[in-house]
């Protein structure tokens, strides 16, 4: 089963409330006659309406018999779930995106570590229940010399003990800790020994400090991309990144300070020979320009007031 075909299983999440049920109305569907193309059957048999169930056989029909074993994901899969994934998931598999999905826990990550796949890409967004000790499993487990991309925003369960097993990443590229709001600079100092990241998102991390920042700034020696939205950055910090050789965007967004002046910024941009955007709020501009050239303003500063964010490479200003 590919990794779109395991996408494609998470839309059936409209149509039913578990994993078990959902095994029982295909093989209910298949029994009635129903198939894929488009045949009508007996709706009061069913309990559903013909259309929904067109939907989840031309699913289905996409990604066979071994797809229902991803439904894992689903509400109510509980442990009948963390065991159809230890014992079926596919050896391939490289993307899993888990965003959302409110029953995934610890239980789950051990899944994912104790298998063979070689993961590269791994979403929890929201996955409220991780805690460190889930991280373990990932950390201890094969997936950490494959993993390059970590997706662990508003994780709140999770603390700097967990953050620092994150060190056992032995590729880790991409890390995005936002609203994993109990860190402080113990994690942050630990993430900084991190040298394969290249983009790091910390945004509303108000616990952290200069002490992270010039750390990641020093050690984190191919860093490409850092969010640091909302978060208490000094003047300290910046001039930590002058002569960065990898660093592009730099992300200030509604940041906390009170020592920055233009002058702080035009310093990085003309120190910093691989540099190509710092993201301030619009409301900054009057503060900055006043001791910045004019062509560094126009070259290196965007100046906003929605959100910022990368897209394939692409600084995305967006004002929704």
């Amino acid at each position: 089963m590919s990794n779109a075909d395991l996408a494609l299983v998470a839309k059936l999440e409209a149509f039913v409330q578990s994993y078990l049920m959902l095994y029982q109305l295909v093989w209910k569907l298949r029994a009635l006659g129903y198939t894929y193309p488009y045949r009508v059957g007996d709706e009061n048999q069913l309990g559903i309406s013909n259309d929904e169930a067109h939907e989840i056989l031309r699913v289905v029909n996409e990604v066979g018999d071994q797809g229902l074993c991803a439904l894992w994901r689903m509400t109510g899969a509980g442990l009948l779930g963390i065991m159809t994934m230890k014992s079926m998931i596919t050896s391939d598999l490289t993307h899993l995106d888990l965003e959302g999905c409110s029953l995934v826990t610890d239980q789950v990550l051990e899944a994912i570590g104790s298998s063979s796949c070689p993961i590269r890409f791994l979403s929890l967004r929201f996955c409220s229940k991780i805690t460190d000790a889930g991280l373990r499993f990932l950390a201890n487990g094969s997936c950490s010399k494959t993993m390059e991309q970590l997706n662990l925003s508003s994780c709140r369960e999770i603390t700097d003990v967990g953050v620092l097993l994150l060190c056992n990443m032995r590729v880790l590229g991409e890390l995005d800790l936002r609203y994993c709001n109990q860190l402080t600079d113990v994690g942050g100092q630990a993430i900084s020994t991190i040298r394969t990241l290249k983009k790091l998102n910390l945004d509303c991390l108000f616990n952290l400090t200069e002490e992270t920042f010039v750390a990641l700034a020093e050690n984190c020696i191919n860093l490409e991309v850092l969010n640091l939205q909302q978060c208490h950055v000094t003047a300290a910090s910046i001039d930590a990144f002058l002569g960065h050789k990898c660093l592009r965007y730099l992300n200030l967004f509604c940041c906390i300070s009170h020592d920055i002046k233009g002058s702080t910024l035009e310093s990085l941009a003309l120190g910093c020979p691989s540099l190509e955007s710092i993201v301030v709020h619009r409301t900054w501009r009057q503060r900055l320009v006043q001791d910045m050239q004019e062509s560094t303003v126009s070259r290196f500063l965007k100046f906003w007031h929605g959100k910022a964010y990368l897209f394939d490479n692409v600084l995305v200003l967006d004002q929704s």
